[in-house]
């Protein structure tokens, strides 16, 4: 199990220091300025999930459009300030989540999206009680994308309108697998034992853990998003992914972005077609 951690870590950190990363993900982090906002505003809020305390930050706004933000794997709530600071200039209300063992929430266990996905629908519960009429879009980034792909094969409420899937990859098995073999490390038979083990342990293995599966069942309209040149989520899993879904869908290629790096590349294109997409869907 350690050598599998070690392995996704191994992958999915940011190389450099964290001014470094921050600058190349600003599209993602936000500027300064933005993550300073995002620090001084907003209220603390608190749920539990399956036995855990899951915190999330939301930022009140006019109306009744909502966004639930999902940041990816080994990342936080915070670091997902430039996508919840653009979306509420655009007068969404926002719900920025730390997923379960991330940031404020507890938990050990990363699930890469299958129980997150449970979590992802008290979370829409807990909009609900707010907001009664809210007309919520599910955004993720990553792991986050994985998540919400994984909520919308789900029997969600109506009130949730669209998925905005940034980057999401098509199972936990296979993204263990290729970072396996792009590391030059035999993916059997650790994968196959702590598949196994997951099984046992958390009543779902890797495979079971399978956003390709979900998106098949799933009735929300969403987007997908890749960059070209994604090394981390390879983007032949854009055209698997969209290809498997039976909801109304688009997808959008950001030629050159590497992982999560299309809001950045490409923030114009990114947001002219968010925006138009959700705009199709919100009121219906």
């Amino acid at each position: 199990m350690s050598k599998l951690n070690n392995l996704v870590q191994k992958a999915t950190n940011t190389a450099g220091n964290e001014e470094e990363a921050s600058a190349k993900y600003s599209g993602m982090t936000g500027t300064p300025e933005i993550k300073e906002w995002y620090a001084t505003h907003g209220e603390d809020v608190y749920i539990l999930s399956d036995s855990l305390r899951l915190h999330g930050k939301r930022f009140k706004n006019t109306g009744t459009k909502y966004v639930l933000v999902c940041h990816g794997y080994t990342s936080k709530a915070k670091h997902m300030a430039g996508f919840v600071h653009k979306f509420y200039t655009l007068g969404y209300n926002v719900l920025a989540v730390d997923a379960r063992a991330h940031g404020d929430s507890e938990g050990t266990k990363i699930g890469m999206g299958w129980p997150e996905r449970l979590d992802i629908i008290k979370w829409i519960n807990q909009i609900l009680s707010w907001e009664p009429n809210a007309r919520i879009v599910l955004h993720g980034v990553s792991m986050g994308a994985a998540t919400v792909l994984m909520a919308s094969g789900e029997d969600l409420p109506e009130n949730v309108k669209a998925v905005i899937a940034d980057c999401g990859y098509t199972s936990e098995w296979d993204e263990f697998q290729r970072e396996a073999d792009t590391l030059h490390i035999p993916w059997f038979p650790v994968l196959n034992a702590t598949s196994v083990l997951s099984k046992v342990r958390d009543g779902y293995d890797f495979k079971q853990a399978s956003a390709l599966a979900q998106v098949k069942k799933s009735r929300i309209p969403t987007l997908f998003i890749h960059g070209s040149s994604d090394e981390l989520v390879p983007y032949s899993m854009l055209g698997e992914l969209y290809a498997a879904a039976a909801c109304e869908k688009e997808e959008l290629t950001v030629e050159g972005a590497g992982h999560a790096l299309s809001s950045s590349v490409a923030p114009t294109l990114y947001w002219r077609t968010v925006e138009d997409f959700i705009a199709k869907y919100l009121d219906r």
